[in-house]
């Protein structure tokens, strides 16, 4: 994503925002650009540095809607925080621009995260705090540039049909692929039948390996969350995928929260919801793995009903 202003105009727009009090913004140093957001590190008259985050409109999403993103955002932030298993960036607020929006909050010095041990153990620990009994979140947000639905349901079965219908909807699956993603649907309940109690935990939702690093302390720190209240298993498929987390994590985080029977033939289902997410978004070039992951989960319906 390239921004249509220039630096000397988000400069402006961020210091009369109102955000930095009698400080002002006197350097702005662009670190990360992508499809969904550009990023910067903001110095200040005042010695302080903040990290922002800013989003342009375009035909998909209007201004309005990307200070909805944000806020969306902030209340996911401040979801996790509240747990306290890791430290959570500080937000500051949410700054309107011409061409989009601004979320501004604390900047933290990121270190590699090598302590995978203490991670899983944090993980574990916020999948652990009491919340609502039921699924979903009191606002929706968006996992990369797609709209996340959190519409609360009293079923985790309900919740996850609805999530990955939404995303079956959009997906450019051929013939044999739609198949089978209708037959997943159908047949979604028999995958639960060995834990009918789940109870609903806090999930971040995007927790891949550039979403979470540790501070200059080696705390583990956890950023740009799609939360919601939901099954503890969900939040390992996009770790799974793209994670490059070491099994000291999973063991340590086991240790807490052991596996629910069942746990293998489910991964393939938590997956395939963010395969499916990166096809919506980024096109075929991830078709060919989630049509495999498809014929897994077909496989082993197979293989479950032949069993009875």
């Amino acid at each position: 994503m390239t921004s249509t202003n220039s630096t000397v105009e988000l400069i402006r727009a961020l210091n009369g925002s109102g955000q930095f009090a009698d400080d002002n913004i006197t350097l702005l140093t662009r670190i990360g650009s992508s499809k969904i957001n550009d990023t910067y590190m903001a110095d200040t008259t005042n010695g302080c540095r903040y990290f922002v985050k800013h989003h342009i409109a375009d035909t998909d999403m209007d201004q309005q809607s990307c200070i909805k993103m944000f806020e969306a955002e902030v209340a996911g932030l401040s979801a996790l925080q509240q747990t306290g298993a890791f430290r959570v960036p500080q937000t500051l607020g949410i700054v309107p621009v011409s061409d989009g929006a601004f979320l501004v909050t604390e900047y933290i010095q990121l270190q590699p995260l090598s302590d995978q041990k203490k991670f899983g153990q944090a993980l574990a620990a916020m999948h652990l705090a009491k919340g609502p009994d039921k699924f979903g979140f009191h606002i929706d947000n968006h996992i990369g540039t797609t709209p996340q639905l959190n519409s609360w349901k009293e079923s985790w079965v309900d919740f996850l049909y609805m999530r990955l219908k939404f995303q079956f909807d959009q997906a450019p699956f051929p013939e044999e692929a739609q198949r089978q993603a209708e037959q997943l649907l159908a047949n979604l309940p028999t995958f639960f039948q060995d834990i009918p109690n789940i109870v609903p935990s806090i999930i971040h939702g995007d927790l891949w390996s550039g979403n979470c690093a540790a501070d200059e302390n080696g705390e583990p720190v956890v950023y740009d969350p799609a939360v919601y209240w939901g099954h503890n298993e969900s939040e390992l498929g996009i770790m799974r995928l793209f994670g490059r987390f070491s099994d000291e994590l999973y063991e340590a985080y086991h240790a807490y929260i052991p596996k629910a029977p069942g746990f293998d033939k489910r991964a393939p289902i938590y997956e395939l919801y963010h395969l499916v997410n990166h096809l919506n978004m980024f096109g075929v070039a991830y078709l060919g793995r989630c049509t495999h992951l498809l014929q897994i989960i077909s496989d082993q319906l197979a293989q479950d009903m032949a069993n009875k």
